[in-house]
C-alpha cells in the first residue's frame, strides 16, 4: 500500500521508472514498468527450525507430519517460518488454532505447488485458473510474460501480531521467492496466489533477474482518495 501511495502521488521521482522506500530493514528500491510496482526484496537469511518447533507449529496448523515437504525460518526484515506443504488442496482446507499460533510467537507461511506442469509453468485447478484471468492483465514490471496461472498458492498467518491470516503478503512472498527459487522448486519467474480463503484473488509476480535479485510486483486499486489540509 506504502508503494501504491508514494506512486499514486503527484510529483517526479529523481530517477524515472525507480523510487526507493526507506523501512526497518533499510533502503528498498522500487521499480516500475506502467501500472505495476515491485520492490527490491532485501537479502534473506534461513535456517532449519528445530524438530520441536516445528511440531508445535503443526499442531497449532492442526498439520501431519507427512504433509510437510520442506520447512525453513526466512528472515529477509521479517521473520516468517515457512512451510512447503504436500498439495494446493491441503493449503486452502487449513483451519488452524490462532490461539495456539499466538502463543508461538512466531508467523507463519504456508504455500504449495500445483501438481500438473504446462508450459514450464504450474498451472492450478481449472476454477483458480479461470478466476486469475477474469480480470484485465497489466504490464508486467518484474516478468518477462503475462502468464498469470498461478504457480504457488500461498497463505500467511500471523496471529501473533493481531492477524489471523493476510490476504496477500509482500515480505512472505518475497522470502518464499528466494527459497523456493533457489533450491529448484520454481522457476526463475512465476505468479503466487493469495487469499482466496478471505474471499481475495491476490496475485503476487516474483521474479529473479540476471544478477540474483528478486523482485516481487502486483497490481493494486485507488479506493478510497482525499486530502487533508492541516
Amino acid at each position: 500500500p506504502g508503494r501504491h501511495c508514494t506512486a499514486a502521488r503527484p510529483g517526479r521521482s529523481r530517477a524515472p521508472g525507480q523510487v526507493v522506500q526507506q523501512c526497518n530493514v533499510g533502503l528498498v528500491p522500487i521499480r516500475r514498468d506502467g501500472d505495476r510496482l515491485a520492490f527490491a526484496a532485501p537479502a534473506m537469511t534461513r535456517s532449519a527450525p528445530s524438530p520441536s518447533q516445528l511440531a508445535r507449529i503443526a499442531a497449532a496448523l492442526r498439520l501431519q507430519a507427512r504433509q510437510i515437504v520442506a520447512a525453513q525460518l526466512l528472515d529477509n526484515g521479517t521473520s516468517w517460518l515457512g512451510l512447503l506443504l504436500d498439495d494446493v488442496d491441503t493449503v486452502l482446507a487449513l483451519a488452524p488454532d490462532h490461539r495456539a499460533l499466538k502463543a508461538l510467537g512466531q508467523k507463519v507461511g504456508v504455500a504449495a505447488m500445483p501438481v500438473a506442469p504446462a508450459a514450464n509453468v504450474l498451472i492450478g485447478r481449472s476454477n483458480r485458473e479461470a478466476r486469475a484471468f477474469a480480470g484485465s492483465a497489466k504490464s508486467a514490471a518484474a516478468l518477462p510474460s503475462e502468464d498469470t496461472s498461478v504457480a504457488l498458492e500461498v497463505r500467511a498467518f500471523a496471529s501473533c501480531i493481531g492477524v489471523e491470516e493476510d490476504p496477500v503478503t509482500g515480505s512472505l512472498n518475497a522470502s518464499l521467492a528466494q527459497w523456493l527459487i533457489e533450491d529448484g522448486h520454481l522457476p526463475a519467474s512465476y505468479v503466487a496466489g493469495q487469499g482466496q480463503c478471505l474471499g481475495r484473488d491476490g496475485r503476487v509476480h516474483l521474479a529473479r533477474d540476471a544478477t540474483g535479485q528478486t523482485w516481487v510486483g502486483g497490481d493494486v486499486v485507488t479506493c478510497i482518495e482525499g486530502r487533508v489540509t492541516l
